[in-house]
């Protein structure tokens, strides 16, 4: 007895080492720390250390653009592997990563889904409400809840130092309670009232931050998320029953769908609207509105936090940008009080300023992990092929990406928005620019992974990157 015991034991550690080195030898080619061969521990540490970014990026440069960060997963800072990997007709699937953004306890959304089929046939019946064409009141929605985050500085945040009255205003803060109430809006029509009362009035942004690692740990571990699924910690998930936190805009998101079914529905042309009319049910509505609000409001409000912050701190870039916006008022150029998104768009240097903005501090940094096919793939690193077996995950390097020297010049540490400006007319000056924009567009990712939100976050940039400016600069209350 004792001794089939022990055999199976010893051939239980004997299976294990030989998968071990196998897993291990797949990659061997592919550069990295010593122990992400053998252990995910480095990319747990990684992850978790708040300087992943950079950690990441030092793998990059020192190992090359595409290197090893675990046992079946590289990470890449290479444009055009990731634009290959991201292709229409490409044979890479989401990875197993995504399976870690399934935010609601029940339910799959269009961010989390790793079934290529059931991905592609919920994104194409999403499009059409976040393209706008199906969404009268978008562009308005933005401008209402741009004049309420005005009329919340106007109130509480305006200095009058002939009186003695000194004030500063937490932009990060402010800019989350904008980015919610518009995505909220813009969804269903309602908003959750952040900038109505000027705090997050049900502890959100609170308890999203103590979910965050969490995410972390099931994003390295993808194994552990069907743990989830037992009774015990499945009761301990955020619910719509919940009066704060996530649970609570859980709940919220529960309520505004709810509102359109039943025998007096509500009916309007937005979002909410468009997806019922594609055929979304109750239940994949929930899930999706909840995403919405989690994934739709925090990049854009670090994007544009951070482009604000660098105009803000950089006076020659903030003068440049509000001689633009005076001349152009000037010459009727630009509606008031706010801005159209076609009229933003043809101001050039607050183009350049929002790229430069996305370039040095890109909002998403995931990995977004894309899965090799089973018959592996031959690609280029740095001048060498090197084969890469079926399995394996590929995550980007965002931070690395928008940091090419080769791409965005020697300076592409600083910022500097006049990079984006061709110099002259030349064919040279344009495919640089063209090369760049290409790249940086990147952080909203391409092909049949695109953003699906990417035209309302631009098109927030668009508007609140110069109507902020303008109303802050212009009132010298930003500290």
């Amino acid at each position: 007895m004792v001794s089939a015991a022990a055999f199976c034991l010893l051939a239980l550690v004997a299976f294990y080492v030989v998968r071990s080195v196998r897993i291990f030898c797949s990659l061997r080619r592919f550069g990295g720390h010593w122990s992400v061969g053998w252990s995910r521990l480095w990319l747990l540490r990684t992850q978790g250390s708040g300087q992943m970014h950079k950690r990441f990026t030092e793998v990059n440069n020192k190992y090359g653009s595409t290197a090893r960060i675990g046992p079946s997963m590289l990470i890449t800072t290479d444009p055009s592997l990731i634009r290959h990997m991201n292709a229409v007709c490409s044979p890479f699937t989401r990875g197993r990563w995504y399976s870690c953004l399934k935010l609601h306890p029940e339910r799959e959304n269009i961010v989390s889904l790793v079934d290529e089929r059931k991905h592609t046939e919920l994104r194409n019946r999403m499009i059409p409400g976040y393209s706008g064409r199906e969404n009268q009141h978008l562009e308005q929605d933005v401008d209402t809840q741009l004049l309420k985050f005005f009329e919340l500085i106007n109130k509480k945040y305006v200095a009058v130092p002939e009186s003695g009255i000194f004030r500063t205003i937490d932009l990060s803060r402010a800019t989350s309670f904008f980015t919610l109430d518009t995505i909220s809006q813009i969804a269903f029509g309602h908003t959750f009232g952040f900038l109505e009362r000027d705090e997050d009035p049900f502890g959100y942004l609170e308890n999203l931050e103590q979910f965050l690692p969490a995410l972390i740990v099931f994003g390295v571990y993808t194994e552990l998320s069907k743990i989830l699924q037992m009774p015990l910690l499945k009761s301990a998930l955020p619910k719509s029953t919940d009066k704060r936190g996530l649970g609570r805009a859980m709940g919220f998101a529960r309520e505004r769908v709810q509102e359109r079914f039943g025998e007096k529905p509500v009916v309007r042309n937005d979002m909410l609207g468009s997806f019922i009319h594609r055929g979304l049910t109750q239940g994949e509505l929930e899930s999706e509105t909840l995403t919405q609000i989690t994934a739709g409001s925090d990049s854009t409000a670090s994007s544009l936090r951070m482009t604000l912050h660098f105009i803000c701190t950089t006076p020659p870039v903030r003068e440049r940008l509000l001689g633009e916006v005076e001349n152009a008022i000037g010459a009727g150029q630009i509606t008031r009080p706010v801005i159209k998104d076609a009229e933003a768009r043809e101001l050039p240097y607050l183009q350049a300023c929002i790229k430069e903005g996305l370039r040095l501090y890109p909002p998403i940094t995931g990995l977004l992990a894309k899965l090799v096919p089973q018959t592996g793939c031959v690609i280029n690193v740095d001048g060498v092929d090197k084969f890469v077996p079926g399995e394996t995950q590929i995550a980007w390097n965002p931070w690395g990406v928008m940091r090419n020297s080769k791409i965005f010049g020697g300076d592409c540490e600083i910022f500097r928005p006049e990079r984006w400006l061709p110099i002259d007319g030349s064919n040279s000056e344009r495919d640089r620019v063209a090369r760049m924009t290409e790249t940086v567009l990147l952080c909203f990712g391409t092909g049949r992974f695109g953003c699906l939100g990417r035209g309302v976050a631009l098109m927030e940039l668009n508007k609140a990157v110069i109507e902020v400016s303008v109303e802050i600069c212009w009132r010298d209350i930003c500290a």
